[in-house]
């Protein structure tokens, strides 16, 4: 026994068939404007590094758009490492503590 599909004989298509291209446009559209805000906050995180951090890393301030543009989106989505904010208690303290001394 042989079955044929032909294109006229395919099941649910009909009823999915004029909202799939806007779905699938929508989602394309929503993964390009993610992609382009990861894009834009890695190349800032890169910008406000030191020139000698760049180096070490392997780059120049002038590689910066070039590097973002070769990473993976596993890669744009990773977080920078940075140390905590000083804040004002831990200002005041420190004072009193020289006061003290």
């Amino acid at each position: 026994m042989s079955v044929y599909i032909t294109p006229g004989t395919r099941q649910g298509s009909d009823s999915i068939s004029g909202k799939a291209p806007a779905i699938s446009f929508l989602l394309r559209w929503w993964k390009s404007a993610v992609r382009g805000w990861q894009r834009r906050k890695m190349i800032a995180a890169l910008a406000a590094l030191d020139d000698r951090i760049l180096l070490d890393i392997g780059l120049c301030r002038g590689d910066i758009d070039d590097f973002v543009d070769g990473l993976s989106s596993a890669e744009l989505r990773m977080v920078p490492v940075t140390p905590a904010p000083v804040t004002a208690t831990q200002d005041r303290s420190y004072a009193d503590l020289r006061r003290a001394a």
